[in-house]
């Protein structure tokens, strides 16, 4: 009931966020460049786009398992001597029990296998008890991949980090090292499986909560995927005039050439490569998660395609806004060596002040 509540209480103050100054940033910067070439206006960024990055849907995704239990009575006559196993297996027959959500079925299923462990001591080798919980132990640990992968999947927190959202990140954004750290553990706690057993509930709670709490995962994949439009809009500007009509034919400067350099210094180095950083850097330990994801045993296809498609090392989100990246810089190298306004050539001392 706790966690339900946070959730709502999250989902209720969403819409009370800041203005979309990430998207306004870029836009901005966009009209100055194409007033400042003398160009036609470029198509604004179309935030309908981003809907191509949709999680695939949770039946995709989510695998079916086969229920493996064990009676209680079995227990109460010959394993006395392991009440916390007695007390799992009888909350799991409860009608509670029965209703676990995915993430709090990883955290039983490693509570479960730890209690079998430390029971198994008590027993009689014979017993058939031992050889029966031997089996269960043994089963459900090749089990553990599929159940930590429906622990995402059938997750509200997972897929509303990896959800796009309306907004890009906001400039200057605070950190948002809970979630990202949260991202990590998981994916550190499935690659882990089966050989080590996953953490309790208990333990599992913070983590699925600390992504849920966070609007920068589907903030940042907006914003990879408008930077990526407004990279490569500006780069198309920049490269169309310098083929058609160089600003310095001679090689000199000229007063357009002067305006540019302006616009590269207060508008692109000042305001657009800042928060290009902020973003770059975000997105480095984002994509390390959820490559690092991708490769655990189990993923479903859906899920593997989807995180391959964000953050993959081919033709990703993530890729293509980097590519962007390395286009814009080189289309402003190329520009302003071309009229001697480059940083470390003469004219790069005659920068007005803003």
């Amino acid at each position: 009931m706790t966690r339900l509540a946070l959730l709502l209480c999250f989902f209720m103050l969403a819409g009370c966020g800041p203005a979309n100054d990430g998207l306004a940033l870029q836009s901005d910067y966009l009209k100055r460049l194409q007033r400042s070439l003398d160009a036609a206006d470029v198509n604004a960024f179309d935030s309908r786009s981003v809907s191509q990055y949709r999680l695939p849907a949770r039946r995709e995704r989510i695998q079916a398992l086969p229920e493996l239990r064990i009676g209680l009575l079995d227990l109460v006559i010959d394993a006395r001597r392991c009440p916390h196993l007695q007390q799992l297996i009888s909350q799991r027959n409860s009608s509670l029990g029965k209703q676990l959500m995915p993430s709090q079925r990883l955290g039983y299923e490693g509570d479960l296998l730890r209690a079998i462990d430390n029971c198994l001591p008590y027993l009689q080798d014979d017993s058939s008890l031992k050889a029966t919980l031997q089996r269960l132990a043994n089963d459900k640990r090749q089990q553990l991949p599929a159940v930590f992968w429906n622990a995402l999947n059938g997750s509200p927190e997972f897929e509303h980090y990896l959800r796009f959202a309306d907004q890009a990140l906001p400039v200057d954004a605070q950190g948002d090292s809970a979630a990202l750290d949260a991202l990590q553990r998981l994916a550190h706690i499935g690659a882990a499986l089966p050989a080590q057993f996953p953490p309790s509930a208990e333990q599992l709670e913070p983590l699925y909560f600390a992504l849920y709490a966070s609007e920068q995962g589907g903030q940042l994949i907006t914003s990879l995927a408008s930077l990526r439009h407004t990279l490569d809009a500006g780069s198309e500007l920049l490269e169309q005039r310098q083929q058609s009509r160089p600003l310095c034919p001679l090689g000199q400067a000229t007063p357009r050439g002067r305006i540019l350099q302006n616009i590269f210094v207060k508008f692109y180095a000042g305001v657009l490569q800042p928060y290009l950083a902020q973003v770059d850097q975000r997105g480095q330990q984002w994509q390390a998660a959820l490559l690092q994801l991708q490769r655990i045993d189990g993923i479903p296809p859906a899920t593997r395609e989807h995180l391959l498609r964000l953050a993959g090392e081919q033709d990703s989100l993530w890729q293509v806004f980097r590519t962007a990246t390395a286009r814009h810089v080189k289309a402003w190298q190329t520009l302003l060596n071309s009229c001697g306004l480059a940083p470390g050539q003469a004219g790069w001392s005659g920068v007005e002040n803003p």
